[in-house]
């Protein structure tokens, strides 16, 4: 993927938030589902069929291949995990279509006037898409809280649903049942996504990928590149490269630096 980043990045569990210049992409396809809406231009899109359409919003299901022929100055993005409760929300049998045509959101949503974050933005538009409210990332079960608190501290090791249920005194089916409930997740992805956002940290921080996967508890390099692009069909150098990350102060874990910034 050889697009453009230039602009805001917020990221939070199954999902990864954009705002800026949306350059245009040759053909790729990733597991997460996108969201694309060009706030003053058309975005101009091309499937496996070779046929390009042009769009204000378009939604993109997983693992389908796509282009982007041209892209916007500005626009919102969103990488949502399929697996999600918002990214079943989202999907609307489409995967592996092969014609743009078929994307197209209409009527395309606005995003909302004034300086709110990406993450506002884009919610405000996934709501006008799924037509009420979307799943909270915020634990409201003080263990599944809990168990938030402890996945950051047993990285890079394994982090098995066992152990950590038993150090939240539940069984592993309740906990596992509370995390697809409460933050629309299984665990097993909801860990994925906590190593990702670790590396990502430590790289937007200027850290080696090499630093970054073994922190994070990735094999090696190769292996934090591979689970990132399969995700997101892109890299975490070419995301890096000019953006900006947004978000709201957490308190760090073990090892980690107090001024690390959280997207929730």
């Amino acid at each position: 993927m050889n697009a453009t980043w230039r602009g805001w990045v917020g990221l939070a569990p199954g999902r990864i938030y954009y705002r800026g210049e949306i350059g245009a992409a040759g053909t790729h396809s990733h597991h997460a589902v996108q969201l694309l809406v060009a706030r003053d231009t058309v975005l101009v899109l091309r499937g496996a069929d070779g046929i390009d359409h042009s769009c204000r919003a378009a939604l993109i299901p997983a693992n389908t291949a796509h282009a982007v022929v041209q892209g916007a100055a500005d626009g919102l993005l969103a990488l949502i995990d399929p697996v999600s409760s918002l990214g079943r929300l989202l999907d609307r049998g489409e995967s592996g279509s092969a014609s743009a045509a078929r994307w197209r959101l209409d009527p395309h949503p606005s995003p909302p006037a004034g300086d709110v974050s990406s993450a506002e933005a884009i919610d405000a538009v996934i709501r006008s898409v799924v037509r009420g409210e979307i799943p909270t990332a915020r634990p409201r079960h003080a263990a599944v809280a809990e168990a938030v608190d402890l996945v950051p501290t047993l990285l890079p090791g394994r982090v098995g649903l066992g152990e950590v249920a038993r150090a939240v005194h539940l069984s592993e089916s309740r906990l596992s049942h509370l995390f697809r409930q409460e933050l629309g997740l299984p665990f097993r992805a909801y860990v994925r996504w906590e190593r990702l956002r670790a590396a990502l940290l430590l790289l937007s921080s200027g850290g080696s990928l090499t630093q970054a996967a073994h922190e994070a508890g990735f094999a090696d390099s190769s292996h934090l590149t591979r689970v990132f692009r399969s995700m997101f069909g892109l890299a975490p150098s070419e995301l890096l490269r000019g953006v900006r990350w947004e978000g709201q102060q957490v308190r760090p874990s073990p090892g980690r630096g107090a001024g690390e910034s959280w997207m929730s």
